[in-house]
C-alpha cells in the first residue's frame, strides 16, 4: 500500500483538487442529500459535545458545527494545508497527526467522526480502535464511506485513458473500503459483534448529473494525483487532454446529452 499512501500523502500537500469534487457534489447530485447534516443526527451530535473530527479535509463539517456549539472541536489531519485551515475556524483547535496513533488521553471526546478517510488508511482498524481508545463510555463515532462502485461510467474512462498511457494506478481507494465492508471494519475496530445493536447503518443512493464536459473533466483531473498522476508528472498534460477529448466524445453518445453516474455513501455509527 505505499503506492497508495504516497499518492494520498501528494494529493493533500493542497486542498484545490478536495474543494473541487466536494463543489461538484453540491452542484451536480441529483437528490438533495446532506452528508454534513446526516453525520451530525447519526451521531446525535449537540452542541456540549467533545467531538474529533479525523481527517477533516476543508474543514467545513467543523465550520458548520463551531456555529453554535459551546464544547471543545478538535480536528486531526496529516496534511498540513487541512490543519491549517481548520486552525483558522473559530473554536477549533487543530492538529497535524495519524490516525493509527491519536495523540489524546482514553475517554477524550463525546464523539469522533471519520468522513471519507478510512479509505485512505493502510489498515483502517487500528485507526478505529483508537477512536474508540479516546472516546468515553458511551460515547458515539460515526464513519463516512462512499457505496460501492461509485461513478461507473467515470471510472471506466479514466481507467481506458489511463490504461492508453501505460498508468499503473495503485487501488482505488472505494475498493479498499466502501458501504459493503464497513460495518465489518467499524465492529471489528471497536471490539463488537458484527450484529450488535450498538451499531446503525444509514445508506443514501444517489447520482451525479452532468449537463456538460467541463465538470466532469475537472473531477477526474481533481482525482489523478490519488491514481498516479501527479501535477508535477509529464504525463499530467496529456492524460489531462485525452480526458477531456473522451468525455466530449462520451457526450456525443449519450441520449438526451445528459451525463449520470450512480453515487451514494454510507455511515456506520457505534457506540463501544
Amino acid at each position: 500500500m505505499a503506492g497508495m499512501r504516497s499518492a494520498v500523502e501528494r494529493e493533500y500537500r493542497t486542498l484545490s483538487p478536495l474543494d473541487v469534487r466536494i463543489q461538484t457534489h453540491r452542484r451536480y447530485s441529483e437528490a438533495a442529500h446532506d452528508v454534513e447534516a446526516d453525520v451530525i443526527a447519526a451521531a446525535a451530535v449537540t452542541s456540549g459535545d467533545r467531538l474529533l473530527d479525523v481527517g477533516p479535509g476543508t474543514g467545513t463539517f467543523l465550520a458548520r458545527l463551531a456555529a453554535d456549539h459551546t464544547a471543545p472541536l478538535t480536528a486531526l489531519d496529516f496534511s498540513a494545508e487541512s490543519a491549517a485551515a481548520c486552525a483558522a475556524l473559530p473554536g477549533v483547535r487543530a492538529l497535524r497527526g495519524d490516525a493509527h496513533h491519536l495523540p489524546f488521553a482514553a475517554g477524550s471526546f463525546d464523539v469522533v467522526t471519520a468522513r471519507h478517510m478510512l479509505y485512505h488508511l493502510d489498515d483502517p482498524v487500528p485507526a478505529v480502535a483508537e477512536a474508540g481508545r479516546v472516546l468515553r463510555p458511551g460515547g458515539r463515532f460515526a464513519a463516512v464511506v462512499n457505496r460501492r462502485a461509485p461513478y461507473p461510467r467515470m471510472t471506466a474512462l479514466l481507467n481506458d485513458v489511463l490504461t492508453r498511457h501505460d498508468v499503473v494506478s495503485p487501488p482505488s481507494p472505494d475498493e479498499r473500503v466502501h458501504g459493503g465492508n464497513l460495518p465489518g471494519i467499524v465492529a471489528e475496530g471497536l471490539g463488537l459483534g458484527p450484529d450488535s445493536d450498538r451499531i446503525t447503518i444509514l445508506r443514501r443512493d444517489d447520482a451525479l448529473v452532468f449537463p456538460d464536459a467541463a465538470p466532469v473533466v475537472a473531477y477526474l483531473v481533481s482525482i489523478l494525483t490519488l491514481h498516479g498522476v501527479p501535477d508535477d508528472s509529464p504525463l499530467r498534460a496529456p492524460v489531462t487532454a485525452a480526458l477531456d477529448a473522451a468525455v466530449r466524445a462520451a457526450f456525443r453518445t449519450l441520449p438526451g446529452g445528459v451525463w449520470r453516474d450512480p453515487k451514494g455513501y454510507v455511515i456506520v455509527t457505534a457506540s463501544p
